[in-house]
């Protein structure tokens, strides 16, 4: 009995000594391995995510608005394709191959050019078109397509640049017949009709060149265009003559002369002085080329008196057809009734 439990002391003092030794070298790897095992291992676990860039475009997902497609990611070129190439959350507004759009106020189908948008075919925002071939975008009537005509404006219908004369394709309808002026000296052929808008250049208003190949040559005595008779109302008013006053309209005759002179004569009368004593003017004078006549004028009863320092005098002036010619006469006379003064305003109508 005493053997057996001196070897099972024995034995629990071995079993306890061993199984420290043990219990020392687990400590000692377990800190030598732990150590290493929990600082590599564990550092990597611990560390900040991984954040993915899915389609390798340099931009990481949740940046990228669209990481599945490598054309889109922030600073990208903005085209017109209907996505928001650069993540800007606008899709195609500032897409490099925009088009500028102009603005058809007048919704005739032409932009005006200095009114413009720029946006992607096909996604013309209301009221713009892709040209810009308007000229009046306020006119609806006025475009490439437009009718040029003769206007008070002198407007460009059609858009081409060209006004009225100047272009060769306004509409004859809406044009005046005038007289031609081919050799531009201002003066119109009676023979030949030009059409146009506005006198001027070939077209003239009078019919009284003599030679219209020829710009030296105009209305001079060698064509005496004034030829005929001018016949109308004189609006006299007299002064003075035994103290009283008046005026009358009455009728009289200017005749110019033919081609052998340049003379003008004629008599006016105004039967104004209720005693019959008229008031008798004759005129004397000269064409003056191409517009008009002057000269002077005497009353046919002033044989009493005559003096240089009573000199009257007349002028007259041809319309621009040549059709009418407008008098006026001022001045004072004396007379066998006393001192008056005269004044009239005519206007006389040719008769051949």
């Amino acid at each position: 009995m005493a053997i057996w439990t001196l070897l099972l002391s024995t034995a629990l003092v071995i079993g306890c000594g061993d199984k420290g030794k043990t219990g020392d070298d687990t400590a000692t790897d377990g800190g030598a391995d732990g150590g290493a095992d929990g600082g590599s291992d564990g550092g990597g676990d611990t560390g900040s995510p991984v954040v993915p860039d899915n389609d390798g475009d340099g931009s990481l997902h949740g940046v990228d608005c669209d990481d599945d497609n490598a054309d889109v990611y922030p600073g990208a070129t903005e085209i017109c394709n209907g996505i928001d190439d650069n993540c800007d959350g606008v899709i195609d507004t500032d897409a490099v191959d925009a088009e500028l759009m102009y603005a058809d106020r007048d919704g005739d189908g032409y932009g005006n050019p200095l009114d413009t948008v720029s946006a992607c075919p096909g996604a013309e925002p209301d009221g713009y078109v892709t040209n810009n071939l308007d000229c009046r975008d306020s006119d609806r009537d006025i475009n490439p397509d437009g009718r040029e005509v003769c206007d008070e404006q002198n407007l460009d219908e059609n858009c081409n640049g060209l006004r009225e004369d100047a272009d060769p394709g306004a509409d004859p309808l809406s044009m005046t017949t005038w007289y031609a002026d081919y050799d531009l000296d201002g003066f119109g052929d009676p023979t030949t009709l030009v059409q146009g808008c506005d006198v001027g250049g070939i077209r003239s208003l009078n019919h009284l060149d003599c030679d219209d190949g020829n710009a030296a040559v105009g209305p001079d005595s060698s064509c005496a265009p004034f030829d005929g008779v001018w016949s109308g109302a004189a609006d006299f008013s007299v002064h003075g003559i035994y103290g009283y006053s008046g005026s009358c309209d009455d009728s009289g005759s200017v005749t110019v002369s033919d081609a052998s002179s340049n003379q003008v004569s004629g008599t006016l009368v105004c039967n104004w002085y209720t005693y019959g004593y008229p008031v008798t003017l004759t005129l004397y004078g000269t064409i003056d080329y191409p517009w008009g006549v002057s000269g002077y004028w005497t009353d046919a009863q002033s044989w009493f008196f005559v003096d240089p320092d009573w000199q009257t005098s007349f002028t007259g002036t041809f319309s621009a057809d040549g059709s009418s010619l407008d008098l006026v006469l001022t001045g004072s006379r004396n007379n066998l009734f006393g001192s008056y003064d005269v004044s009239l305003d005519g206007t006389w109508a040719l008769t051949h």
